[in-house]
């Protein structure tokens, strides 16, 4: 009896760590990593080869309709092509699906500073800010918009 109660103590603390730490991560996009044709959508796009990378990254996005990632790379590529509505649409999805995700927050500010809506690019700094501080996106976005910003 002692053993049974050992072990269901044990069982009940797994299960509340497995339970905290799924809660706290979220949805787990790191199988794209592993993925081949995200690798190469993603080489097409370091190389500015944006149309290619668009059909691979639609291809995906039927697996995975929600995903951040794959939305927000498609709204980079957009933006890149200066199809900004489209580019606006996808930017809009990936922060519907999660509105904490530091990389939509970033390009959809380069977004708002290359259509010329520097309170909205200003908007998302805040929010980048409050969610990650002095991060790579912030220092990103914040240089684009001095930049936007400088005389010429």
């Amino acid at each position: 009896m002692r053993h049974c109660g050992v072990a269901r103590a044990g069982l009940v603390a797994l299960l509340l760590g497995a339970a905290s730490v799924a809660h706290a991560v979220g949805p787990d996009w790191t199988w794209l990593d592993e993925n081949p044709d995200y690798r190469q959508a993603r080489r097409w796009i370091e190389e500015k080869t944006y149309e290619p990378a668009i059909e691979k990254l639609e291809a995906l996005l039927k697996r995975s309709p929600n995903s951040p990632v794959l939305l927000n790379w498609l709204a980079f590529s957009h933006r890149k092509l200066k199809n900004y509505p489209l580019s606006k649409d996808y930017y809009d999805a990936a922060l519907r699906s999660d509105p904490t995700f530091l990389p939509a927050l970033e390009y959809q500010g380069e977004w708002f500073i290359e259509t010329g809506d520097m309170a909205s690019a200003r908007a998302n700094l805040a929010k980048l800010r409050a969610l990650c501080g002095p991060c790579h996106e912030w220092q990103d976005l914040n240089q684009a918009i001095m930049k936007a910003e400088a005389p010429r």
